[in-house]
């Protein structure tokens, strides 16, 4: 309102707050981006800050607050009086209270709301969600129609196990998640070593200092070879391995499959398979039944 009488004003004007902090800004040598850009903004005002306590402050004080008549009238309700029949009540709270004269509850809990004993809890529950209004809400919104009248303690975890159970849910809702993509079956070896599956079994317990088994299994035969490690190792490492213990012996394969490890989605890997012309093949995401025979021979191998 007053930008156009004070920007680039020839003489200063003074300017005082009860904000005290605002009278180091000309003066900080630190500034973080939000205080640059005031900063930057004030430049274009030649003005002086003037610190003044609130209790000295009060116009200024006053004009910021929000108006109120001492006169002023109760506000009307949207539906008039004439509309208005009687209220809505629930027999689910009556039967609480009727419980409640036997199991008053721990006394705790919010004093505007009503403790649910252990016998009346899943009839709550199924009020709340399975009802004609509420028509089988999710987990936050039965948590919230529940929260309005009634507790209990670890009422979070009864709801969610109830809205995961309830088989309505399961046959009519639909999933929020894209649709998942489609699944490509592997192909068939056609001779022994031309398709490889390699993992890594790690955490096992030590043995000459080796925690940590490569499992590498030749998926036309079935044949194995397991190196023991130290430590679990990085893709150079890996490539090392399987040109010592597997490409020297039986020739470089086809398609070497694995799962999704830093050691096999790294560029390093990439560029060791395509120079040995290769084909990397990564098991789907949460899916370890991809790289089956390996994750059979790992279980094998846990149990010995």
């Amino acid at each position: 309102e007053w930008r156009h009488w004070l920007e680039g004003a020839e003489h200063p004007f003074v300017i005082w707050t009860d904000h005290k902090n605002l009278t180091y800004l000309k003066e900080a040598k630190r500034l973080n981006p939000r205080q640059y850009r005031w900063s930057l903004f004030f430049s274009r005002f030649n003005f002086v800050l003037s610190y003044r306590p609130g209790s000295k402050n009060t116009k200024p004080d006053a004009l910021s607050r929000q108006y109120a008549s001492e006169d002023e009238s109760a506000p009307e309700t949207i539906l008039p009086p004439s509309c208005i029949v009687a209220g809505v009540t629930w027999a689910i709270r009556d039967q609480v209270l009727e419980a409640l004269k036997a199991d008053p509850g721990p006394g705790n809990g919010p004093s505007n709301k009503l403790f649910v004993p252990q016998t009346l809890r899943g009839r709550v529950i199924h009020w709340a969600h399975s009802g004609k209004f509420s028509i089988h809400p999710g987990v936050g919104r039965t948590l919230a129609l529940i929260k309005r009248s009634f507790w209990w303690p670890a009422i979070y975890k009864d709801v969610k196990e109830y809205v995961s159970a309830c088989h309505v849910c399961a046959q009519q809702k639909g999933t929020n998640r894209p649709p998942a993509g489609l699944l490509c079956s592997l192909p068939v070896p056609s001779r022994p070593w031309s398709h490889i599956a390699i993992d890594f079994v790690c955490g096992l317990p030590s043995s000459h200092g080796f925690t940590t088994v490569l499992t590498i299994v030749d998926r036309f035969s079935k044949a194995c070879h397991l190196v023991p490690l130290k430590t679990l190792p990085s893709s150079v490492v890996t490539a090392q391995l399987l040109v010592k213990h597997v490409f020297r012996l039986h020739g470089i394969p086809t398609e070497i499959l694995s799962d999704r490890g830093p050691q096999f989605v790294s560029r390093i890997w990439k560029e060791f398979a395509t120079a040995l012309g290769a084909r990397v093949a990564l098991t789907s995401g949460f899916h370890p039944q991809t790289n089956g025979q390996c994750e059979r021979m790992n279980q094998e191998l846990g149990a010995m």
